[in-house]
């Protein structure tokens, strides 16, 4: 393991590295937006942030409304009186339903938003075994994995359309939270596939393999796979003229509700090392902001960590992990098959 996915290197980035604000000089003036996750935590800091620097329209994409109109106003009210009010939607987003997922890119397609980058930040960090009751799967494995790839792969043909039909702008983006927790995950549930011959999500969603500390690490892990995979599989004319698709690590932040359902003796354990180790959740922001709308065309298919180009988790990197990689890959197109023209979707990446 590289120096910079270990734990002391982690150590080194949390103390002694901040990531920079973006330029005073940016404008995202006549440009859109849409953030998911973002009516708390990193998600509402990245939102208020890209209004701060002009954006013209941003769509919150959440799953409770209520809060989502919440956080519209907060973010309105802390923009400056002389500001002209930029346009901020409220759109229903819950990525435990793969319906509600589908219904909100059709949507984006109904509308004539022109978007302009898609900051996928929405995740969850379950310290309990939790289904998922619509598709039956564990919860974070649900969210972080499946039903993000879903709204990877329904994106991303809209957003390269977009990039065709608009070439005096720049291309759009999609980004999306990954972690460097992804690199610390024992992952043993790949080699109970293995030996089992059984599918990795019925492995996953099996009880007793759920280990509370490795579970968020590995559903991490599994987007990246994906998301390697993803690239790997694009085509080379979309590699270069379509949306731009990154990964980014906003680092180990307090103030956010990633690990709200930490209960306990050990939630607070857990409160108090965030607050000792972790960075404000308007530190890691930028690092959203910067793979969003700085990073550009030198960020595709990379993944990025303190506004900079950083290893991936390595994982995929020896033969066993190839192969699970590809199993990845094949099981995540696998379980979309039945909700979507899979075989069209393909066809458009």
């Amino acid at each position: 393991m590289p120096f910079y996915n270990s734990y002391p290197g982690f150590l080194y980035r949390q103390f002694l590295v901040c990531p920079s604000k973006a330029p005073s000089t940016t404008s995202l003036r006549g440009k859109a937006g849409i953030v998911t996750g973002s009516n708390t935590g990193l998600g509402y800091q990245a939102s208020a942030q890209f209004l701060g620097l002009g954006l013209s329209h941003l769509i919150l994409a959440v799953r409770s409304i209520s809060k989502g109109e919440a956080a519209r106003n907060s973010l309105l009210a802390s923009l400056p009186a002389s500001v002209k009010p930029p346009v901020v939607e409220v759109w229903e987003l819950d990525l435990g339903s793969y319906a509600s997922t589908i219904a909100f890119v059709e949507r984006l397609k109904k509308s004539d938003i022109q978007v302009d980058f898609a900051l996928l930040n929405a995740g969850v960090a379950n310290f309990n075994f939790t289904i998922n009751q619509p598709t039956s799967h564990e919860s974070s494995i649900q969210i972080n994995w499946l039903s993000t790839a879903l709204l990877t792969l329904l994106l991303l043909p809209v957003l390269d359309q977009q990039a065709a039909n608009n070439l005096n702008r720049a291309r759009p983006v999609i980004s999306i939270v990954g972690s460097e927790t992804a690199a610390w995950a024992k992952f043993p549930e790949a080699q109970v596939s293995i030996k089992q011959g059984l599918p990795l999500i019925q492995v996953l969603d099996d009880k007793a393999n759920f280990d509370m500390g490795d579970r968020y690490y590995t559903s991490k892990l599994l987007y990246q796979l994906f998301f390697l995979e993803l690239f790997r599989n694009r085509s080379s004319a979309k590699r270069s003229t379509g949306a731009i698709l990154n990964l980014v690590n906003p680092g180990f932040c307090y103030g956010s509700e990633l690990h709200r359902t930490a209960e306990g003796a050990f939630g607070k354990v857990l409160a108090g090392m965030k607050r000792v180790i972790g960075r404000s959740v308007s530190m890691g922001a930028r690092t959203l902001v910067h793979s969003s709308v700085l990073a550009g065309d030198a960020s595709n298919g990379k993944y990025l960590s303190d506004n900079k180009q950083a290893p991936f988790a390595g994982y995929g990197d020896s033969d066993s992990g190839r192969i699970i990689q590809a199993q990845v890959w094949k099981e995540t197109i696998s379980e979309l098959a039945p909700v979507v023209d899979i075989d069209k979707v393909l066809s458009q990446i």
